[in-house]
């Protein structure tokens, strides 16, 4: 009982994060329960998406090529510093942009409930792939990428969705999706905005950070 009043103590919190974040030009991300990020990264002209899972303990990694790219790539490690688990997401946005989506395909999260941001909650015209490391599943669209990490604990319904602003811009939205009526199916999803990562400006950022990293975020 102790437990879930706990869980339920930290999803209210998040959900007050998100009251207080939702106003302004570039609103700050709460941190999720359990997890840190994620961050943003120029790095060598690729997109850098590095996130924490403090809940999550794994003795070995792995890089692994994203599925349906030919240059991007998401690695999972121990992580040295807090503890947990590190998933970096390597995404060269040529790969997202070039891609071949079909025509039809309408997907929803994994267990078969709606896409938090999206009408109708089902993507239509899109692609999932579901991996076994980490259970992630990947989405591609003409206009969007994302990808899900199931988290494994229950919160009780709740959940917390968030824009994510870098530069004024509005580059895609991050949630925390709520557990469903058996308290699971919670995770952590991001879906990135593919046209704002293609304007000029993000392009010239792209080519600095081949000679400097660049923290966006």
């Amino acid at each position: 009982m102790k437990k879930e009043f706990r869980s339920l103590k930290m999803m209210i919190l998040t959900l007050a994060l998100l009251v207080a974040t939702s106003c302004g030009n570039s609103p700050k991300l709460p941190e999720i329960p359990g997890v840190k990020g994620p961050v943003f990264n120029l790095l060598d002209g690729k997109v850098l998406v590095t996130v924490k899972l403090l809940r999550a303990n794994l003795n070995v990694g792995a890089r692994v090529p994203i599925p349906k790219t030919k240059a991007s790539s998401f690695e999972v490690s121990p992580n040295l510093e807090d503890g947990g688990t590190l998933v970096v997401f390597s995404l060269d946005i040529e790969d997202l942009k070039d891609m071949n989506i079909g025509v039809g395909d309408g997907n929803t999260l994994p267990d078969g409930r709606a896409i938090p941001g999206i009408p109708g909650g089902t993507l239509t015209d899109s692609l999932r792939v579901d991996t076994e490391l980490l259970d992630m599943s990947f989405y591609f669209h003409k206009s969007l990428f994302g990808f899900y990490i199931p988290l494994g604990w229950n919160t009780n319904g709740f959940g917390g969705y968030w824009n994510v602003v870098i530069n004024d811009k509005n580059i895609g939205l991050l949630g925390a999706v709520s557990s469903n009526d058996q308290g699971h199916g919670a995770g952590f999803i991001l879906f990135l905005r593919l046209q704002q990562l293609k304007t000029k400006e993000f392009q010239k950022l792209l080519r600095l950070s081949k000679q400097n990293p660049h923290i966006l975020y």
